[in-house]
C-alpha cells in the first residue's frame, strides 16, 4: 500500500515507525515495516553483545551483593542519607515518582491503548505487544524476587537470601518504568513527535529509580538491578517482528 493512501495510520507513519526503533538502538531500513508504528525490527546497530553485557552486569551486581560487603554498606549509607534528607514536600515528590512505576495502572493503560489502536488499525498486532509485555515482566521479576529473598530498606535485612517473605530485589517499579513506557512509545510512534517519543522511552525509568530509592522503598542496588532488567526485557520485546508474524486474516484485516 502506498503510504500516502494509508487512511488508518496516515502518511507520516512511514517515517515515524522506523524512528522509534532507531531511538531504542535498532535500525529498520531492511525489515519491511508496516506503516502503523508498532513493528519492532531485528537489531543491527546494537546486537546481542549489548544484551549479553546487560545480563553480565545484572549477574555481576547480584553476585557482588552476596560476596562483596562494601556494596551492602553503600546501600545502607544511601538509605540513611535519604532518611535524613527527606523533608515532607520532597517526600511527596518522591512518592509521586515511585508511583510512576506502579504496574497495575501501567498494564491497564497500555492494554487499553492497544485495544483502541487495534480497532483503529483493524489488526490484533498492537494487542500482542501490549499483552506479552506484562507476562514477560511478571515472570522475570517474580522469579528473581523469590529467588533472591532480599528485604526492603526498613522491613528486612539488606543481605541477599535472607529467607522467605522478603522480595525486594530487583525493583519491579523501576523495571516497569523502563518497559511499559517504552511499549507505549512503540504503540504511539505514528502520533507522537520525536521529542515526545524519546522522553516517553528514556525519562520514566530514571524518575522511578530516583523516586523509589529516595523514599527508601528499595535499596539503591535494587533500583540498579531493576533498570538493567527492564532494559534487557524491552530489547527482547523489540526484537519480535510484530508486523510479519503470521496471523489469520480475521485477526489482521489490513493484510487482506
Amino acid at each position: 500500500m502506498d503510504p500516502g493512501t494509508d487512511r488508518t495510520a496516515g502518511p507520516r507513519s512511514a517515517t515515524r515507525g522506523p524512528a522509534i526503533l532507531r531511538e531504542l538502538g535498532f535500525d529498520s531500513h531492511r525489515t519491511g515495516l508496516l506503516r502503523d508504528g508498532t513493528t519492532p525490527a531485528r537489531p543491527v546497530r546494537f546486537g546481542w553483545w549489548f544484551d549479553a553485557l546487560l545480563v553480565a552486569a545484572f549477574a555481576g551486581l547480584t553476585a557482588a551483593l552476596v560476596w562483596w560487603p562494601p556494596l551492602l554498606r553503600l546501600d545502607l549509607a544511601t538509605r540513611d542519607w535519604v532518611d535524613s534528607h527527606r523533608p515532607p514536600p520532597a517526600h511527596v515528590v518522591g512518592l509521586m515518582l515511585d508511583h510512576l512505576g506502579q504496574g497495575g495502572y501501567l498494564i491497564t493503560i497500555t492494554v487499553a491503548l492497544s485495544f483502541a489502536l487495534a480497532w483503529r488499525r483493524r489488526s490484533v498486532r498492537p494487542i500482542l505487544l501490549a499483552g506479552l509485555s506484562p507476562i514477560v515482566v511478571t515472570v522475570a521479576i517474580v522469579a528473581l524476587k523469590r529467588w533472591t529473598e532480599r528485604g526492603s530498606p526498613h522491613y528486612g535485612p539488606v543481605a541477599m537470601f535472607s529467607g522467605p517473605g522478603y522480595v525486594e530485589y530487583p525493583s519491579g517499579h523501576v523495571q516497569n518504568g523502563v518497559v511499559y513506557y517504552a511499549v507505549a512509545a512503540m504503540l504511539l510512534a505514528p502520533y507522537l513527535p520525536r521529542l515526545a517519543r524519546r522522553l516517553l522511552i528514556w525519562l520514566p525509568g530514571p524518575l522511578v529509580f530516583i523516586g523509589t530509592t529516595y523514599v527508601a522503598y528499595h535499596w539503591l542496588t535494587d533500583s540498579v538491578g531493576g533498570y538493567l532488567l527492564g532494559l534487557f526485557v524491552i530489547r527482547q520485546l523489540a526484537r519480535i517482528p510484530w508486523a510479519t508474524l503470521p496471523l489469520p486474516a480475521r485477526f489482521d484485516r489490513r493484510a487482506r
